[in-house]
């Protein structure tokens, strides 16, 4: 697993993936969009269970966190409900994109909780998920 200080661009946090999680990874895909692609985009997989991270080029990795039925919405409610006083600012900046690894079956959701943790703790968010400690 990589240092938490070099993880930096969205390739390193996508590499971090791959390298951790190999032989599974096609059990995943991963959707990059901007806020706008976010609410309104249609496409397979996009609702499905998976790990959002929150991304922002100036501040790099902002917020990680999972949903077992719809990342994409839960990561979206992070905007409404403004986390940590700050998650509406960031998400509306046109440097803040949203990173999806979703699972492409449902079977597949354990494996969910296993990514947050592992980027929860790889990529060190801006903004900390208090379920881990």
């Amino acid at each position: 697993m990589k240092g938490k200080e070099s993880i930096k661009t969205i390739d390193d946090i996508i590499k971090t993936f791959y390298d951790e999680f190999g032989s599974i990874t096609n059990k995943f895909v991963i959707i990059t969009l901007k806020l706008d692609e976010a609410k309104n985009l249609k496409e397979k997989y996009l609702s499905h269970p998976g790990v959002y991270v929150w991304y922002n080029f100036k501040k790099g990795p902002i917020k990680v966190g999972r949903h077992l039925i719809n990342a994409r919405r839960r990561a979206l409610e992070h905007i409404r409900d403004n986390t940590a006083g700050i998650m509406k600012a960031i998400c509306e900046d046109k440097d803040t994109i949203l990173i999806l690894f979703n699972v492409k079956d449902q079977k597949d959701i354990h494996w969910v909780a296993a990514l947050e943790i592992f980027l929860e703790k790889s990529i060190n968010p801006l903004i900390k998920s208090n379920r881990l400690g």
